[in-house]
């Protein structure tokens, strides 16, 4: 019995395990990835620190700035200030020395979203078309009611 389970329990591993494909590896200097760690992560946190700092403090100019069209200078701000040092430091891979670095483009759509509307369109489709109200079996007035008094 104990080998019965012993064998079902090693079923289950194999059965259920991931299987590892083949990717490309990019040879790494190990001198870099040393420097990458020690020096460059901490610089990238303390200037994206900075960045959202000075995110913060030009925020009433940047206000001014999105005034007139297209409006979207507190996206292109905050991805200057913001959104590249931390990338650098946060998604960029240990070794990369792609500067600036550019977090390439999610892969997968999402399964649900708020509301059941569909992702990345920009048409929502109605569910029911407009009805429009229909009274039936009634007459217009043919003048107006007599009250007796008068204006």
């Amino acid at each position: 019995m104990k080998k019965f389970i012993n064998f079902v329990i090693l079923l289950s591993i194999l059965s259920c395990s991931a299987i590892a494909h083949a990717q490309s590896v990019e040879e790494t200097d190990p001198g870099f990835v040393i420097l990458d760690v020690m020096l460059y992560r901490p610089v990238g946190l303390a200037v994206t620190i900075i960045g959202t700092a000075a995110f913060i403090g030009l925020s009433p100019l940047t206000a001014l700035a999105s005034i007139p069209e297209p409006h979207d200078a507190f996206v292109k701000t905050s991805k200057i200030l913001i959104f590249a040092p931390g990338a650098y430091t946060f998604i960029r891979p240990v070794g990369n020395r792609d500067v600036p670095y550019y977090v390439p483009p999610y892969k997968h759509q999402p399964v649900a979203t708020q509301n059941y509307a569909e992702p990345y369109k920009k048409t929502v489709k109605t569910e029911q078309s407009p009805v429009t109200p229909v009274i039936s079996n009634v007459e217009p007035q043919k003048r107006y009611p007599d009250s007796g008094s008068g204006l």
